[in-house]
């Protein structure tokens, strides 16, 4: 049985051209699960995702246009495919083919680990080096202070005769910051 499976991330997108795509590789509309999610949101928190999973079985296939479809995590994907695999459930993707449990589909998940690998390394390589040349242009990284220095020296000046807990509320912060302001190192 093939079922078919399409996801855009925002509700003013359309899952049209993704059904009709999907019926056209002969996947039946009542197979067909569609949901607008968010890629962000793991595989296995996606409603009609999981209703797709509780559905598909041993010998299926499970068709998407894209292979972004199953999650904008690579980790997440691979995780995805990986369990398909292993259930006897063959992953067609739109333009690519298909991932079985065989030799090819092991070549193929190897190869989309690699690249998966090779993108992530250069993720953190870009976001290293923008974060080097930022700091170098003189911005400051890391959460702004809660409290200006004025504050924390009224907070020192009051702390023994106020209770840390009325400053905390006052001020908007956790008892262990102003316990943290008001204690000398």
């Amino acid at each position: 049985m093939k079922y078919g499976y399409c996801r855009v991330s925002t509700v003013g997108q359309d899952l049209k051209e993704q059904e009709d795509a999907l019926m056209a590789l002969d996947v039946p509309k009542v197979n067909i699960f569609k949901e607008k999610i968010s890629g962000v949101i793991r595989s296995d928190d996606r409603p009609q995702f999981g209703k797709l999973l509780k559905r598909i079985q041993s010998g299926d296939e499970l068709v998407v246009m894209k292979l972004d479809r199953l999650g904008r995590s690579t980790l997440d994907i691979l995780t995805v495919i990986q369990n398909l695999r292993q259930q006897g459930i063959a992953i067609t993707i739109h333009g690519v083919g298909s991932i079985r449990d065989d030799m090819m589909g092991s070549l193929t998940m190897n190869l989309l680990a690699s690249f998966a690998e090779f993108e992530r390394a250069l993720i953190i390589d870009r976001t290293q080096s923008g974060r080097r040349r930022a700091i170098a242009n003189g911005v400051k990284m890391g959460r702004k202070p809660k409290l200006s220095r004025q504050a924390k020296e009224t907070i020192r000046k009051r702390y023994g005769n106020e209770t840390g807990t009325s400053l905390a509320k006052e001020y908007g912060v956790g008892l262990r910051t102003i316990q943290r302001i008001a204690t000398p190192r």
